[in-house]
């Protein structure tokens, strides 16, 4: 079984109030209180394939594409008063690719699956920043699930995150910033109770 998925770009654009301390920015200090920020989240692009290796394997196979490249221009605007700020960052987003393979055997009321995940990142270490420090990021699952007497059915998985130490070589306002995160690890747990009737 093969199957696409595709997800249109989406432009956001939010709105608020902002408060101001320590304006360091080449531009003279706004006397406004609104803010606006807008950004594209980029389109994206998968495929999956579903094959069934004998009557209890099955082996599950993705690759997809993210056009995070489209999310490399924020612009950042101040409103009101007699200045106007607008201010637009360049992130240097590079797109991302991400691929990933997974395992489900079952068998008389009982089954399990395991799986890994790559995604690449988006953005090189000299371009990093320090309120985005997207890395590479590597996922590993694990699910078990099981029959329940009467029409009673359970499952419990998880999921470990493995990201990238992201590491951060850059020079802003004639300051440089150089080193590193430490590698973060995350954890989900969950599990599901179903009852059919």
């Amino acid at each position: 079984m093969l199957g696409l998925v595709y997800r249109a770009e989406m432009d956001v654009k939010l709105e608020g109030d902002v408060k101001i301390h320590n304006w360091n920015l080449p531009v003279p200090k706004p006397r406004a209180n609104d803010i606006k920020i807008d950004w594209d989240n980029p389109q994206t692009a998968k495929m999956g394939l579903k094959y069934r290796l004998d009557d209890k394997n099955l082996l599950f196979l993705s690759a997809g594409w993210e056009d995070w490249s489209k999310f490399s221009q924020n612009t950042l605007a101040l409103e009101g008063g007699a200045l106007n700020p607008e201010i637009r960052l360049d992130r240097k987003f590079d797109d991302t690719w991400n691929a990933g393979i997974a395992l489900a055997h079952h068998e008389s009321g009982h089954a399990t699956s395991i799986g890994f995940a790559y995604e690449s990142s988006p953005v090189s270490d000299s371009d990093r920043t320090l309120d985005l420090p997207f890395d590479e990021l590597y996922k590993l699952s694990f699910a078990y699930a099981w029959d329940g007497e009467k029409n009673l059915a359970f499952s419990l998985g998880s999921t470990l995150y493995l990201v990238g130490d992201a590491s951060i070589d850059q020079t802003s306002q004639g300051v440089r910033t150089k080193g590193k995160f430490d590698t973060n690890y995350i954890l989900f747990l969950g599990g599901t109770v179903r009852y059919m009737f």
